[in-house]
């Protein structure tokens, strides 16, 4: 996953995504780029490219996001905005095939999945962490 650089304000700005797709580990790790809307680009863990479009404006700092997977998996989740300022954003949604999403999003997101005291990042997405860097 090439950097993200978050500039606020920006349709250039990038916040790095990181989702869980169920609970058997696999994950999404991609970036939202844009601001305010704009489109979602990257990779599933098992290689699959995945693309679609965010927005953001809801009630209550509210967003959708919607993505294909080259392979026809969809995805839509709902977002809250905890800090517009560093595009931090939580979700949650499903899948087509009915599995849960869990997604993170932000220019910190790895230092916020990483438990104090641990080495680094780590996906909750199911009973082992998965480590992320």
């Amino acid at each position: 996953m090439p950097e993200c650089v978050l500039i606020p304000g920006s349709q250039q700005s990038c916040a790095r995504v990181l989702a869980c797709i169920g609970v058997q580990g696999l994950y999404f790790d991609g970036g939202a780029y844009g601001w305010d809307s704009g489109v979602v680009l990257g990779l599933r863990s098992d290689g699959v490219p995945c693309a679609g479009e965010w927005t953001s404006g809801g009630l209550f700092g509210s967003g959708n996001a919607r993505l294909e997977c080259e392979d026809g998996l969809t995805v839509g989740a709902i977002y809250y905005s905890q800090d517009p300022q560093s595009g931090t954003a939580i979700g949650r949604g499903t899948d087509s095939m009915g599995r849960g999403i869990i997604a993170w999003s932000g220019e910190n997101v790895l230092k916020y999945l990483t438990a104090e005291g641990a080495p680094s990042a780590a996906l909750p997405c199911g009973p082992t962490p998965i480590p992320i860097g």
